[in-house]
């Protein structure tokens, strides 16, 4: 399962090599003919690929940031919400329960005394009063017996409430741990000097100059192919996939974003900032350590 798992990723996430890739370098007339666009301080804040820019270094973010701001978070604090909400709604009906079970009790007081849990001639329709006897108080575990026994719908009850809290066990753990324990994905740094591209990932360096970058596009995900060593030192590719655009998490870039992002690196890459923008940059960084 594992396994099948595995390859399903393999094929329709463009990560893991092997990947068709074109080389970037193959473009560079059509991508140098984009009109310029030089950025000044204030648009350059909604370059959305960017996360650092200086003489010497572009640092390509990816999508990891986005979907977390966008989409892990909402739908995380929506899952907790809905959670809180049920459980106070619980706790309402279970008070409210409270109130009408000891009120079958005083019936049960007067129409057959205080004892009346131990009289053998009560009848069917009031052995819930016998389980609940003279308790003042009634227990959770008592209540919740009480509940998914006596109860005209107890059977629905109880399919209703476990198949929420199994939903809310399965889905809440793997938000949790995608927000707050997820590695943050290394950026792809374009560095001038060197005229490489390069990243990382789980301790491993990905490279490549820039004629041999590749550059591709998988339903409709845009990623560049930089390459680096396996265990038995062959040499993988790996595709990274810039934020091209703000929709870029869910593959949803228009090829209007992916051309004048491709067109920013490879300007800044061959002809220095000053053919992107008039000013040094930096993102925000995140508000906790993701």
């Amino acid at each position: 399962m594992k396994q099948r798992l595995k390859n399903l990723l393999k094929k329709w996430f463009p990560t893991i090599h092997p990947l068709p890739a074109k080389r970037l370098a193959g473009w560079e007339k059509e991508i140098l003919a984009v009109p310029p666009d030089i950025k000044d301080e204030e648009t350059i804040k909604h370059v959305e690929i960017l996360d650092y820019l200086d003489n010497r270094e572009c640092h390509v973010r990816n999508t990891q940031r986005r979907a977390r701001s966008i989409t892990l978070i909402p739908v995380t604090l929506g899952i907790l919400s809905s959670l809180i909400l049920n459980i106070n709604e619980f706790i309402k009906e279970r008070k409210i329960d409270e109130k009408a079970i000891h009120r079958w009790v005083g019936y049960a007081k007067k129409d057959y005394g205080e004892k009346f849990y131990l009289r053998n001639d009560l009848p069917a329709d009031m052995e819930d009063v016998r389980y609940i006897g003279n308790d003042q108080e009634i227990s959770l575990k008592k209540y919740l017996y009480y509940r998914y026994t006596f109860y005209p719908s107890s059977t629905r009850l109880l399919i209703i409430d476990i198949s929420f809290l199994l939903l809310y066990l399965l889905i809440i753990p793997p938000f949790v741990w995608a927000i707050f324990f997820l590695r943050r994905q290394a950026p792809l740094i374009i560095d001038r000097e060197q005229q490489i591209f390069y990243t990382w990932y789980k301790g491993k360096a990905y490279a490549a100059r820039y004629p041999q970058v590749g550059m591709g596009e998988k339903t409709n995900i845009f990623y560049l192919k930089v390459y680096g060593l396996d265990e038995n030192n062959n040499l993988v590719g790996r595709g990274f996939i810039p934020n091209v655009s703000s929709y870029s998490f869910a593959f949803l870039s228009s090829g209007n974003d992916k051309a004048l992002a491709v067109a920013f690196m490879v300007k800044f890459l061959l002809n220095g900032k000053e053919a992107v923008s008039k000013v040094d940059y930096k993102r925000r960084e995140p508000l906790i350590w993701w």
